[in-house]
């Protein structure tokens, strides 16, 4: 089946580097994808910028700090320890590297530099980028917020040469989109992520396990038509593409 006889499906990731759950649901989305690679649709999968990170937060993540460290001040040690056991199982279970730590940081430069790459490559750029960065933050417990990580990052997927990186990353380039997607999100009820958008239709909130995501596609591949786009809600203005959908409900 050629590309123009498959049904275009849009799935928004509403996501942040730093939070453990979404690394481990960005795996399952696209295990699932992978699965249903013979279903008569095709993805456009875009990851949305949202911070977990406040300017209020226990720890100044500027500098970078233990997340170890970090979560027992914010939950109480036992508290921490606990919800860092459940996600370690749950990426264990997935397939997925889990240092035993890791550094807290401030993720909006990681954003601004996944924004540039969906506007510049698409799906493929930015998917490829959002793997560097989350096997950074927690396959090897790195800083994701360093200048010269993001710089090497930019350069590995092809989006812009070292020197031209640099100079983004010390920009305010795509900030305001950024800024414009997280207002959006929250002002759409988005208090929490990974949050999911498949098609305009389905919302999902939290990890979901990888036959959830295939019987949706499923049925969504009996479907012969798409959402139109006037249906989906206004636009940044820099990045010309819906920012959220609108209703939206859980399935």
């Amino acid at each position: 089946m050629t590309e123009p006889d498959r049904r275009l499906v849009k799935i928004i990731v509403i996501s942040d580097y730093i939070c453990s759950f979404c690394y481990i649901a960005n795996k399952s989305l696209h295990d699932a994808i992978e699965a249903c690679r013979d279903l008569p649709i095709t993805f456009d999968v875009e990851f949305r910028p949202f911070t977990l990170m406040c300017s209020s937060s226990l720890i100044d993540a500027d500098k970078g700090a233990s997340r170890k460290a970090y979560l027992a001040k914010k939950l109480g040690k036992e508290q921490a320890e606990a919800k860092w056991k459940f996600a370690l199982d749950m990426a264990q279970k997935a397939g997925l590297k889990m240092a035993e730590d890791g550094v807290i940081c401030r993720s909006t430069q990681a954003h601004r530099l996944s924004v540039k790459a969906y506007q510049v490559g698409g799906q493929p750029m930015q998917q490829e980028l959002n793997s560097l960065i989350f096997d950074s933050c927690f396959a090897r417990g790195e800083d994701i917020s360093r200048q010269d990580f993001l710089a090497d990052s930019a350069v590995k997927v092809g989006l812009m040469n070292r020197e031209r990186a640099v100079e983004f990353l010390k920009s305010t380039e795509a900030l305001d989109c950024v800024e414009k997607m997280i207002e959006a999100a929250r002002a759409n009820g988005v208090n929490g992520v990974p949050f999911i958008i498949i098609d305009g239709k389905w919302a999902l909130n939290g990890v979901q396990p990888v036959d959830c995501y295939i019987q949706i596609f499923r049925k969504l591949a009996q479907s012969c038509t798409s959402p139109s786009i006037p249906s989906l809600a206004k636009a940044c203005k820099d990045c010309k593409d819906p920012i959220i959908a609108p209703p939206l409900f859980v399935q």
